[in-house]
C-alpha cells in the first residue's frame, strides 16, 4: 500500500535535496535549460556579473531565471517494454529510492472525478502485486507522475512515463528515468520468463506460463539429435553463434500426427530458454488471428533473445489465400531480416498441406518429423513410466514393439494403463508384475481406436450455403429416379444439366 508523507522537516528537506542532487548526477547533467546564467566555484561566495551589467540588471536576470525554473513542465519518456512491466519498475525504484510509491491523485474530467488507480498485475505464474496507474503525486519532485501507455506502430503498447514538475528538476528527472530503464533491463517481470499473450486480458494482455516438463515423454534418438542441433543447442550457444556471425533467429517446424509430443517439445524448449536467459512466448494458432500472431512476435522482439512457440501453425500456413500467404511469409521473413534474436519454433499435424511459399528454402530452416516410437524409445518409455520393479525380467520388448507398431507416444502411454488395470483385476491385488503378454493384449485392445484415429480427418466439415445447396440438389435429383441426368458430384459452383430425357 502506498505510504503518505507529512510535511517534511528541515532534515527531510536536506535528504530530499541530496536525493535530487544524486539523481541529477545520474542524469549526467543531460538536461539543461536556457538559463542565461553560468555558475562558478571561485570566488565561492560572490556573484559575478558580466562587465558593464549593473547589479539591478543582474538581479532582474536572476529573478527571471528563478521564475522560469519554477515553472512546471512535463517531461516524457517512452520505454520499450510493455506498460505494466514499466509500472512495476517505477514502483520498485520509488520504493527503494524514496521509501514511498507516491500518492494517487484523482483525475478531474468533464464527467466528474476519476479516483486514483491501483492495478493488480501478474509477476509470476503464482504471484500478483499492485502497481499505481494514472496520476501519482510525487512530493520529492514537487509535482506528479503520470503512468500510461503509448501505442507504437511497430511494437504495439509501450510504457510511457511523464513527470510534471518544476523545470529546475529537469536533470534529476533525467536521472530518475535512467534508473527506471536500468531496473527494466535488470529486473523486467517478463524478460527471460515464459509468457503468452492472453486475448482480451487487460493492460499488457500477458500472462505467465507455468513450465512443468513431463519426465515420461520420450522421442526417438534422431528427434532428440535434431532438436539439439537446430533449437536447444543454438539457444545454449547463442553467444558463440553471434561471435561466428551465425544467425540465432532460426525457424524450425515440428511436424507429425497427434499424440507424438510436439507440444511437450515446447515445454522442454521453454525450460532451456529460461535457463539461458531467453524469453519463451507461447502462441496457439487455434486461439488467435494472424494479427494476434504478429503481436506475439512483436512482444518477443521487445524481450529478445526470445523463442516464439507457435502451435498448429498449419491453421495459417495451409490457408489457400494468396494475399494471406504473402502477409504470413513477410511476417516470417521479417524476423530474419531485422537481425532480431527471435527464434520461431512451430508445430503442425499436416505439414504436407502447407502452401508452396511457406515451404520455400530459407523460410523454414529445419523440419523435424516427430512420429511413432521405435523399439528403443518404446522400451525407454516403459522403463520410465512402469519402472523395472514392476517388469518381468524376461520381458520381450521386440514383441511388444511389434504389437504397438505405428503407435504414437500418446497411444503407447495408454497401453500402460490398460496393462496395469488388467493386472490389478487379474491378481485382485496391487502386487503385480507386467509381462510381455500384458502389453501385447493392451496394444491389441487399442488397435481399432488407433487406426480409426489415424485415418480420421482432423478437418471439420465446413458448412456453407454451397455445400448445403449441393446436398439438397443431389437428394432431389436422386428422388427423380433417372428422369433427368445431372452431373451433381462434379459440380463446382455451376450446375450443368444434360438435356437427355429418358422415356
Amino acid at each position: 500500500m502506498a505510504r503518505t508523507s507529512t510535511l517534511p522537516t528541515h532534515s527531510d528537506k536536506k535528504v530530499k535535496e541530496r536525493l535530487l542532487e544524486t539523481l541529477a548526477a545520474i542524469g549526467d547533467g543531460t538536461f539543461s535549460a536556457d538559463q542565461g546564467i553560468a555558475y562558478h566555484t571561485d570566488p565561492r561566495n560572490k556573484i559575478s556579473l558580466p562587465e558593464g551589467m549593473s547589479p539591478s540588471k543582474g538581479a532582474a536576470v536572476l529573478n527571471d531565471v528563478a521564475a522560469a525554473l519554477a515553472q512546471k513542465e512535463v517531461f516524457t519518456r517512452v520505454f520499450k517494454y510493455r506498460p505494466f512491466d514499466g509500472a512495476h519498475a517505477v514502483t520498485s525504484v520509488m520504493s527503494r529510492l524514496f521509501g514511498t510509491t507516491g500518492r494517487g491523485v484523482p483525475i478531474q474530467t468533464m464527467f466528474g472525478s476519476i479516483p486514483p488507480q491501483q492495478v493488480e498485475i501478474e509477476i509470476s505464474p503464482t504471484e500478483t502485486t499492485q502497481v499505481p496507474w494514472g496520476h501519482v503525486a510525487f512530493e520529492h519532485f514537487d509535482g506528479k507522475l503520470i503512468l500510461g501507455a503509448n501505442h507504437d506502430p511497430e511494437y504495439g503498447p509501450l510504457f510511457q512515463l511523464q513527470m510534471e514538475c518544476p523545470k529546475i528538476h529537469g536533470a534529476a528527472v533525467t536521472g530518475f528515468f535512467k534508473l527506471i530503464q536500468d531496473e527494466l533491463e535488470k529486473n523486467s517481470i517478463y524478460k527471460g520468463k515464459s509468457i503468452r499473450e492472453k486475448k482480451g486480458a487487460p493492460g499488457d494482455g500477458l500472462s505467465f506460463v507455468k513450465i512443468e516438463p513431463n519426465p515420461t515423454i520420450v522421442y526417438n534418438d534422431d528427434v532428440y539429435a535434431k532438436l539439439r542441433n537446430t533449437v536447444w543447442g543454438v539457444i545454449e550457444n547463442a553467444a558463440l553463434f553471434r561471435a561466428d556471425k551465425r544467425k540465432v533467429n532460426k525457424r524450425g517446424l515440428l511436424f507429425g500426427p497427434y499424440g507424438t509430443g510436439k507440444s511437450e517439445a515446447g515445454v522442454m524448449t521453454a525450460g532451456i530458454a529460461n535457463a539461458n536467459g531467453w524469453t519463451f512466448v507461447q502462441f496457439h494458432s487455434g486461439k488467435g488471428t494472424l494479427d494476434d500472431l504478429e503481436s506475439t512476435i512483436n512482444t518477443a522482439r521487445l524481450y529478445q533473445p526470445a523463442v516464439v512457440f507457435v502451435e498448429d501453425v498449419d491453421v495459417y500456413a495451409a490457408k489457400d489465400d494468396e494475399a494471406y500467404q504473402t502477409r504470413l511469409s513477410n511476417l516470417f521473413d521479417g524476423i530474419g531480416s531485422k537481425g532480431d534474436q527471435v527464434m520461431l519454433v512451430m508445430t503442425s499435424n499436416k505439414a504436407a498441406s502447407f502452401s508452396k511459399a511457406m515451404l520455400r528454402a530459407g523460410r523454414v530452416d529445419a523440419m523435424i518429423e516427430v512420429g511413432p516410437l521405435n523399439k528403443t524409445a518404446t522400451e525407454k518409455m516403459i522403463r520410465l513410466v512402469i519402472g523395472d520393479a514392476r517388469l518381468d525380467p524376461e520381458i520381450d520388448f521386440e514383441t511388444i514393439h511389434t504389437a504397438m507398431e505405428g503407435y504414437e507416444p500418446a497411444f503407447v502411454r495408454q497401453t500402460f494403463d490398460q496393462a496395469a488395470e488388467a493386472a490389478i483385476i487379474r491378481n485382485r491385488s496391487l502386487d503385480y508384475v507386467l509381462g510381455t503378454q500384458d502389453f501385447v493384449d493392451a496394444a491389441n485392445l487399442l488397435r481399432p481406436q488407433h487406426d480409426l484415429h489415424r485415418n480420421k480427418s482432423d478437418q471439420p466439415s465446413e458448412v456453407t450455403f454451397d455445400t448445403v445447396f449441393h446436398k439438397a440438389v443431389k437428394e432431389a435429383v436422386q428422388s427423380v429416379k433417372g428422369d433427368v441426368s445431372i452431373d451433381v458430384d462434379d459440380w463446382e459452383g455451376e450446375m450443368t444439366f444434360s438435356e437427355k430425357v429418358v422415356n
